[in-house]
């Protein structure tokens, strides 16, 4: 008798080796393509943003090769651990928001991803910044201003924090119930990131106050505190 087990069928009466393995996302992502369900839809689920067809990965794939700790484990494992295994739609920033956080549900998610962008004891300046955000968006809503008010970091954070505290506080559930000057602002800071290859990632950065992107799993609990 034998177990298929992530496309290795294993004798059941065979020891498995425990030998760790060294994370690699691409290969933890094509090892346990088969758990994760996609879900419809082109808008982030966690801020209501164009996705572009990104995905994010509930539970993360680092959870899933930490759980599977260099054993095999079954689908049915993981699911008795994890529940539904899901690939939900996800923009950039929130996708990098996130990193290999795992969080109980989507609005602990959010909060994850907005703690990236809410004001920081830590940076005088950053009300500084909110309030010049909250001010060329208003600009730019009465026409005063273009499209260019976007390549400011404090303009995309405190849309960010609009529509992912809204979904926290329960302002909204949908997308479709933000106010209009948030869903013309996202169509437009959308429109103005996709513009130019690598943009995105480079927004976060700069939204998030970060020099570099190489969060490592275990220092989420202080993730500026590792650059």
């Amino acid at each position: 008798m034998e177990l298929d087990l992530f496309g290795q069928s294993v004798p059941v009466n065979r020891a498995l080796g425990r030998g760790k393995r060294k994370y690699n996302r691409r290969e933890a992502e094509e090892r346990f393509a088969r758990v994760f369900e996609p879900v419809a839809g082109d808008r982030c689920i966690y801020c209501g943003m164009p996705s572009e067809g990104k995905v994010d990965h509930q539970p993360p794939v680092y959870v899933l090769h930490r759980f599977a700790n260099g054993e095999l484990v079954t689908k049915r494992d993981i699911q008795r651990q994890f529940g539904q295994c899901k690939l939900v739609p996800c923009c950039t920033i929130c996708n990098m928001g996130l990193g290999a956080y795992h969080g109980a549900d989507d609005n602990e998610r959010r909060r994850e991803i907005v703690g990236w962008f809410l004001e920081d004891d830590r940076f005088p300046e950053d009300k500084l910044i909110l309030d010049m955000g909250d001010r060329l968006i208003e600009q730019r809503a009465a026409g005063k201003r273009g499209t260019e008010v976007y390549a400011f970091p404090g303009v995309g954070r405190r849309i960010y924090i609009q529509a992912l505290v809204g979904f926290i506080e329960g302002d909204f559930n949908h997308f479709d119930g933000f106010p209009e000057w948030l869903r013309l602002a996202q169509l437009e800071l959308a429109d103005w990131l996709r513009a130019t290859p690598g943009r995105k990632a480079q927004y976060f950065l700069k939204m998030a106050r970060l020099e570099s992107y190489n969060l490592l799993p275990h220092a989420r609990s202080d993730p500026r505190g590792q650059f």
